[in-house]
């Protein structure tokens, strides 16, 4: 089923701006040296929001999962709902739709990832995004559902995959790929398909993942989805998330028109339909945590902790 939503105020679709032909320099003359920048600016962000503003009757608590600290903000009562930012974006972005959230009944929690908005640290990844989400829903109890914006998306569903139990995942404009976002990257670089590839390689190396582990279309969720996309996004074509509907029986597709990338979470026809589809999700029988800290996928209970 896809549904449509086209906003009354109307959007300018920009021509693409011209691409660099070629190498980068630096690439052609120290491969090596070139490579390796490349890669470490592939998982540093370049575009940091501002924190989340203050939400009447939020309640902070700091976790250290791992070798980070998360700032988790959590407001309302009822079903816990994660909110998961994007690349480059934040909880603040989040802000709109988790009041809308806790006005519709459910509890929500929402935190910036590694080096995004309040968080501390200058780089990090898709892995750890899913990380820091297994660490969060493993020190915060039963999930109700999972929502992500655009990586937040991606990670969200993957994390699912991988066994953070949740009766439903939301995922807008999600990244079909860890392919699609190396493409587009060295595309603004002008790299050629092997100085691509190579960089493939090593960010695999940088990460530790295959590339494959990121393809969501080699993943099937075994909950229902929630897919939102904009016609008019252009940093992820709406054709991808299409073709996930197309391949996976239990998601939905709701579509818009004019919003782009990120603009659609203001959007309250969005989160209406988000709300609808968070009551419509069925009951989900949850583990004790100590039970599900025994999966090998989920973040051991030893490295989350609250700190002060």
């Amino acid at each position: 089923m896809i549904k449509h939503f086209t906003p009354q105020k109307s959007t300018t679709v920009r021509a693409h701006l011209r691409r660099p032909s070629g190498a980068h320099w630096l690439v052609r003359r120290c491969p090596l040296l070139g490579m390796w920048l490349l890669a470490e600016l592939f998982v540093t962000p370049r575009v940091r929001v501002p924190p989340l503003g203050p939400l009447p009757g939020a309640t902070p608590r700091d976790l250290r999962i791992g070798k980070r600290r998360v700032r988790v903000h959590s407001i309302g009562e009822g079903p816990l709902v994660l909110l998961v930012h994007g690349w480059q974006g934040g909880a603040s972005q989040l802000a709109t739709l988790a009041l809308a959230l806790r006005d519709a009944g459910f509890r929500v929690a929402l935190f910036d990832m590694p080096g995004h908005g309040e968080a501390s640290g200058w780089s990090t990844h898709g892995r750890e995004f899913i990380e820091i989400i297994q660490g969060v829903a493993a020190a915060l109890g039963p999930i109700h559902a999972l929502i992500g914006h655009s990586l937040g998306g991606t990670t969200a569903l993957l994390a699912s995959a991988r066994g953070v139990a949740a009766a439903g995942v939301v995922a807008l404009s999600p990244m079909p790929s860890f392919d699609h976002a190396l493409r587009s990257y060295a595309r603004g670089f002008g790299l050629t398909a092997p100085l691509r590839e190579r960089l493939g390689r090593r960010l695999e190396a940088r990460i530790g993942i295959r590339r494959s582990e990121f393809d969501l279309a080699r993943s099937q969720p075994e909950v229902p989805v929630l897919l939102v996309h904009d016609l008019l996004d252009r940093a992820v074509p709406a054709r991808h998330t299409r073709a996930l509907r197309e391949s996976w029986p239990n998601a939905t597709l709701f579509e818009t028109i004019g919003f782009g990338h990120n603009r659609g979470l203001q959007a309250k026809h969005v989160s209406r339909a988000i709300v609808a589809f968070l009551l419509s999700l069925p009951g989900h029988q949850f583990d004790e945590p100590e039970a599900r800290a025994e999966d090998g996928d989920e973040a051991p209970s030893s490295s989350v902790s609250e700190t002060s």
